[in-house]
C-alpha cells in the first residue's frame, strides 16, 4: 500500500539514507503528508461535531510534531503516560486528557495540575479519585475528570486491565461525588473498535455499550456529561460511526500517518500512509542478510520488505522477512538472502509501530512528493 499510495516517501527515504543524511534504525515521516491527513481529520470531525485530542506515542511522542499537529487543526493531546505528556507540554503543546492508558502516580497529581493542566484527567478508581482531589484542593483548584468504565466481557488488551465495574458504578458514584476537587463530567473505554481481516472493516466492540450505559448512570446522578470518550482507530472512516453511538471525543493515533489496519487493505481512504522504517544490510551469510535493527515492533506482521542502492533500485527489489522473533531483543532483522543483494543497502519496511517502546530515531521531512526531500526535523534516541 505504501509503494501504491505514497511511492515517493520511499523513494526521498532511501535517497536520504544512501546520502548520509539520516542513519539505519530510523523513522521517516513525510511531514507534508501528515499535515494533510490531520486537515482532513480535523474536518471531518468538525463536520459530525466531534471533538479530537491527538495521540503521538506512536510516532515517537515529540513536542515538534505535536506543534504541527496542533497547527493543523487538532488543539490538544492525549498523552499515553505523563513522560509524554511532560515531552509535549515542555514545547508549549496543550493536554487534553492524561490518565488513560497510565495512570500518574500519586506524588505526581500536584505536577500535574500545575504545569500539564489538563483538561480532562482519566481514573480508574476512587483511591486515584481520591489523591488528585486532595491535591486539587490544596490548589484551590477543581479538576475535571472521565472515569474508564468496564464490564467482565469488554475488549481489554493485556497489560492495560483496571477502570470502575459498570455494576458498581452507581455506588461508588456516591463516594465519588463527595470529593471537592475534582468534577466528573463524563465516561471512556479502549478500545471502541475492532478490525476484522476478512471483512476489510471495522465493528464496535462490546466497550461502546458499556460507555453508553455508563453515561446513562451519571445522568441519573445528576451529572452533566460532556465527554463520552472513544478511542481507538479514530479516522475520517470512523468519525461517523462514532458520532452515531453518541460519541463525543475521539483520539486520532495512527490516521495521522495512515497506519490503522484498514489503511493496509483500502487504497482510497482520505489519509495517506505516511511512515516508514529505515534500515541497512549490515552482514550476510549463505542463507540471510541482517538489517540494523532497533525499531522493530512486536505486533507489527511484517512480511516483506524492500532494498536497494539507489531509490530507483528499491522500488523494484523486495525479499521475504525470516527468522523475526518479537521475544528477543531486536538487534538485527532478518532477510532471506537475495542475489542482487549488497552491504550497506538500504532497507525499507513499512508497517503499524508504536515508536515510543522502540530504540529509533525519527527523521521528519518534506519535499517528498517534489522528489526534493529535506530533513527538517530530527529526534535523536534519548531525546
Amino acid at each position: 500500500m505504501m509503494l501504491q499510495r505514497n511511492e515517493e516517501l520511499i523513494r526521498a527515504a532511501a535517497k536520504l539514507h544512501q546520502d548520509g543524511k539520516i542513519p539505519a534504525n530510523t523513522y521517516v515521516i513525510d511531514l507534508d503528508s501528515l499535515e494533510r491527513n490531520v486537515q482532513r481529520i480535523s474536518q471531518t470531525a468538525k463536520d459530525h461535531d466531534l471533538k479530537l485530542y491527538y495521540m503521538t506515542k506512536q510516532i515517537g511522542r515529540s513536542g515538534f510534531v505535536g506543534q504541527i499537529i496542533q497547527n493543523n487543526g487538532i488543539e490538544r493531546a492525549v498523552a499515553v503516560d505523563i513522560d509524554e505528556a511532560i515531552e509535549l507540554k515542555k514545547e508549549g503543546c496543550s493536554i487534553g486528557n492524561i490518565g488513560h492508558l497510565v495512570q500518574p502516580s500519586k506524588s505526581q497529581w500536584h505536577y500535574v495540575l500545575t504545569f500539564l493542566r489538563p483538561e480532562v484527567v482519566t481514573l480508574f478508581s476512587y483511591e486515584r479519585a481520591k489523591q488528585l482531589s486532595d491535591a486539587a484542593e490544596k490548589l484551590g483548584k477543581k479538576q475535571d475528570v472521565l472515569l474508564r468504565v468496564i464490564r467482565p466481557n469488554d475488549v481489554i488488551f493485556p497489560g492495560q486491565f483496571g477502570g470502575f465495574l459498570l455494576d458498581d458504578l452507581e455506588g461508588q458514584l456516591d463516594d465519588i461525588l463527595t470529593l471537592k476537587g475534582i468534577n466528573v463530567v463524563g465516561v471512556t473505554s479502549f478500545p471502541i473498535f475492532r478490525f476484522h481481516q476478512e471483512q476489510q472493516d471495522f465493528s464496535f466492540t462490546p466497550n461502546i455499550e458499556t460507555l453508553q450505559k455508563a453515561r446513562n448512570i451519571l445522568e441519573r446522578k445528576g451529572i452533566k456529561v460532556t465527554q463520552v470518550n472513544a478511542p481507538g482507530a479514530t479516522s475520517c472512516y470512523t468519525i461517523p460511526k462514532l458520532k452515531e453511538a453518541g460519541v463525543t471525543h475521539g483520539e486520532p493515533g495512527h490516521a495521522m500517518t495512515g497506519t490503522t489496519p484498514l489503511h493496509a487493505y483500502k487504497p482510497d481512504l482520505p489519509e495517506v500512509p505516511s511512515i516508514v522504517y529505515v534500515s541497512e544490510i549490515s552482514h550476510m551469510d549463505d542463507e540471510f542478510a541482517y538489517t540494523i535493527g532497533g525499531g522493530f515492533y512486536a505486533r507489527s506482521n511484517m512480511k516483506y520488505a524492500l532494498f536497494g542502492g539507489t531509490e530507483e533500485r528499491i522500488i523494484q527489489q523486495k525479499a521475504e522477512i525470516d527468522r523475526w522473533s518479537a521475544t528477543n531483543i531486536d538487534y538485527y532483522g532478518c532477510l532471506k538472502r537475495k542475489e542482487e543483494m549488497k552491504v550497506g543497502d538500504t532497507v525499507i519496511y513499512a508497517f503499524r509501530t508504536q515508536i515510543f517502546i522502540t530504540r529509533s530515531h525519527v527523521a521528519y521531512i518534506r519535499g517528498a512528493r517534489q522528489k526534493a526531500p529535506e530533513l527538517v526535523y530530527f529526534q535523536r534516541r534519548g531525546q
